[in-house]
């Protein structure tokens, strides 16, 4: 699908779509950063079978027929009154914006198995994939129609596969039915050369930064290397998640020997999930702790981080759907390098919508601070009850610092384990508002924040 077709249709079905409008005179760039919307298209029930019955590119008609739908509210995922107007209010905010970057999940959660159930077939069966692919393409669409002539980044989630969850296809049909949406939202100009092979053998890719031509954008698909993968439709998973940590190391050399800069994009954080190792049921402390990735993948990310540390300006990922944080640091635990986590559109594990705009130095390329906006009003917003999207917070004047680094981040966190004016803050933005991460918790989430491998989050989680 050609991006004049696909995007005109939803341009024309009256999606917005606003222009760059940056003041010219203004030093600071800036780009957009929206995760984990998690479209619902099972909402309601009937919706199914007539999206999977209709093109993609009249799929804006379809949900322009539906006039009364609330929101999604917490506990479940995005329907199309709540992914509609977020884009729109991400796009609005976006305006002027160099970029965006999504860190994937455009999928519902179990999005295979409510499709089976809503089509009346097997989870396997053709039509499920089919439609996983047709979410996905109006998702991106419906990004690149919000936010015109200007680079969409997009990475893919756990949920983002004709599979299963955690079960992309390295090769498959998914990949390849995705990779030109991809390409286009990115830049014919700016991908890399080997972005066809490099995207279609397992999801992962090479940008350059539109606003500094030495900046390289390496989007990479660490579902590949997570606890949970399994490579369920194909065989060739782990020959995948081997190849493309080869790239990875690769590209940071070469990178480093051409004198330039990287970013990082992916869907998994670094590190410890701890959310599951505060909740888990296991015997003892050291059986509770949770990696999000497997070895080698887990200490060889580290690794390649540490390595890499001088030229590695930023890393954004999802998943965790909170506003987050995580810290590379060294062995005496100086913060070395920094990853932004933005809140999620989807507010299924509780936390209000949100989207963050980023700020960057564009003589440097380096990161400098970010406002997360939010949907104050999710109680009560539908599609004829329009959301409130408000500023949530801007780092540097939520916790007081002169810019959002890695220093400022380990001094802030350092505060809210020991207690100080940053606790309560912290607490009350990592669920967007929405009621405060409990205090009982804190320790699983201060020590994720610090600590990326497993032994040191243990010691510091569990003492010794």
């Amino acid at each position: 699908m050609l991006r004049s077709g696909l995007l005109s249709a939803f341009l024309a079905a009256g999606l917005t779509a606003l222009s760059p409008s940056a003041d010219a005179a203004d030093p600071t760039g800036r780009f957009g950063l929206i995760s984990d919307i998690h479209l619902d298209p099972f909402n309601p029930p009937t919706l199914a079978a007539r999206l999977s019955a209709t093109d993609v590119r009249d799929w804006p008609t379809v949900f322009g027929a539906l006039t009364e739908q609330a929101m999604s509210k917490w506990g479940n995922d995005s329907n199309f009154a709540l992914m509609q107007p977020a884009v729109e209010a991400f796009a609005r905010e976006a305006a002027g914006a160099d970029f965006a970057i999504v860190p994937g999940d455009f999928l519902a959660h179990d999005f295979e198995q409510k499709a089976a159930e809503a089509l009346g077939v097997a989870a396997t069966a053709p039509s499920v994939r089919e439609f996983a692919i047709k979410t996905t393409l109006f998702v991106g669409e419906s990004l690149a129609a919000a936010l015109p002539d200007r680079p969409v980044f997009l990475a893919l989630g756990n949920n983002d596969s004709d599979c299963g969850d955690y079960e992309i296809t390295p090769g498959g049909g998914y990949l390849a039915a995705t990779r030109d949406m991809v390409r286009r939202l990115a830049g014919p100009d700016l991908v890399a050369a080997d972005f066809d092979t490099a995207y279609a053998a397992g999801g992962y890719y090479a940008v350059r930064h539109p606003g500094r031509p030495d900046t390289l954008i390496l989007v990479v698909n660490d579902v590949l290397w997570s606890a949970k993968y399994r490579d369920a439709c194909g065989t060739g998973g782990e020959a995948a998640a081997a190849a493309m940590m080869t790239w990875l190391a690769d590209a940071l050399a070469r990178q480093k020997a051409a004198g330039g800069a990287v970013w990082l994009v992916h869907h998994i954080p670094w590190g410890i999930d701890p959310f599951s190792t505060a909740h888990s049921k296991a015997a003892t402390c050291t059986a509770r702790v949770v990696p999000f990735l497997r070895q080698p993948y887990a200490d060889g990310f580290i690794r390649l981080l540490r390595t890499y540390r001088d030229i590695v300006q930023a890393s954004y990922s999802g998943h965790v759907h909170m506003d987050d944080y995580r810290l590379l640091t060294d062995d005496d635990g100086e913060a070395l390098g920094l990853q932004k986590i933005p809140p999620a559109i989807s507010p299924i594990y509780g936390q209000n919508p949100g989207f963050e705009i980023v700020t960057y130095d564009p003589a440097t390329g380096i990161p400098t601070d970010f406002t997360t906006w939010y949907l104050a009003n999710l109680d009560k917003a539908s599609l004829t009850v329009p959301g409130d999207w408000q500023p949530e917070y801007t780092f540097t004047e939520a916790y007081g610092l002169p810019h959002y680094s890695a220093d400022g981040v380990a001094k802030m966190i350092d505060d809210v384990a020991a207690g100080g004016p940053s606790a309560d803050t912290f607490r009350r933005l990592y669920t967007v508002s929405h009621e405060p991460l409990p205090e009982a918790d804190l320790p699983a989430y201060l020590c994720a924040i610090r600590h990326q491998e497993q032994a040191d989050f243990t010691t510091c989680y569990c003492g010794g």
